[in-house]
């Protein structure tokens, strides 16, 4: 189990180093010696060459060698895989063990596996982050953790080296909800400023007169005080997250809702609009580039800052 002070919390194993994961384990790096890292992509891996690192090669290595294992992986799916298949860590980890999934994957998935995992004594946790890339590198992410409650200050100090707001949410699958929770209205936001700074433009008012004064009013979002004044009137556009990822996390929390029961009627149309925001732009624009979408519709551009 991770023991408060011991120097090494145990061994720690670390799945998917991608565009996030590679930036948390190099934090992850800053307090700990016994770091094993793994990825199916082997340039994933190649940046850790030569470092204090552990690169292994598959799985069940990882599952031998580490008793409490973090997962930074592109969807639900890939969880379940790497989780449940036939080469996956609920036939490999020892009882005792911690497994943290940190990706963005679907709630009721996660309390799914949740069941399969405790029947094995293996403790599983939902720990997702808010902050994107940049408070990636820095180590500040928002990190909102779902589980056993009793576990939850140790598993707040294995956290501590990636996040500096670590937040218990509560059950298994309540980190994932709200973290999509929070997209979705990330994304909201990012839509209705779209609309907001066109209308604007159309009657002739400066965007970043409008700007100001909607970020001293009741208007004021994220959307309106950072992402747009950094990201999208400078037309940069380079927030390093992706426009199909926040469609991923929109449509999480459509479905987590359709599957409650629960009618989600701006929902449903905001699926729409980032679906097809994602067919004109492709995969790879960034999430800043939902203007672009209403760009192409308006037959107008914003004015550039």
């Amino acid at each position: 189990m991770i023991q408060k002070g011991c120097s090494k919390l145990n061994n720690i194993g670390f799945i998917g180093v991608g565009a996030m994961g590679q930036w948390m384990v190099r934090n992850l790096m800053t307090s700990n010696n016994n770091l094993y890292i793994y990825d199916n992509n082997p340039e994933m891996l190649s940046s850790f060459e030569g470092t204090d690192v552990k690169i292994v090669h598959s799985l069940k290595e990882i599952a031998g060698k580490c008793e409490n294992i973090i997962m930074m992986l592109p969807n639900s799916n890939i969880v379940e895989e790497v989780v449940n298949g036939e080469e996956g860590l609920a036939n490999s980890l020892n009882a005792g063990s911690v497994l943290i999934d940190m990706s963005s994957s679907y709630p009721l998935s996660t309390q799914k596996m949740e069941t399969v995992l405790a029947e094995r004594g293996i403790k599983f946790f939902d720990a997702p982050v808010s902050g994107g890339v940049k408070k990636a590198k820095e180590g500040t992410l928002t990190v909102m953790v779902g589980g056993e409650e009793s576990y939850f200050e140790k598993i707040k100090l294995l956290l501590e080296p990636i996040g500096s707001n670590i937040k218990y949410i509560g059950k298994v699958g309540s980190g994932h909800s709200l973290k999509a929770i929070n997209n979705y209205l990330s994304a909201s936001s990012m839509y209705a400023t779209a609309e907001a700074m066109m209308l604007a433009q159309k009657m002739g008012i400066k965007l970043d007169v409008a700007l100001d004064t909607i970020n001293e009013s009741t208007g004021s979002s994220h959307s309106t005080s950072f992402k747009y004044p950094t990201y999208v009137l400078p037309k940069t556009y380079n927030s390093n997250f992706s426009l199909r990822l926040h469609l991923k996390d929109i449509k999480i929390t459509k479905d987590l809702a359709s599957d409650l029961n629960m009618p989600m009627l701006l929902g449903s149309s905001l699926v729409e609009v980032y679906e097809a925001a994602n067919r004109l732009g492709g995969d790879d624009q960034d999430h800043t580039e939902i203007i672009r979408f209403l760009e192409s519709i308006a037959g107008e551009e914003l004015d550039e800052y």
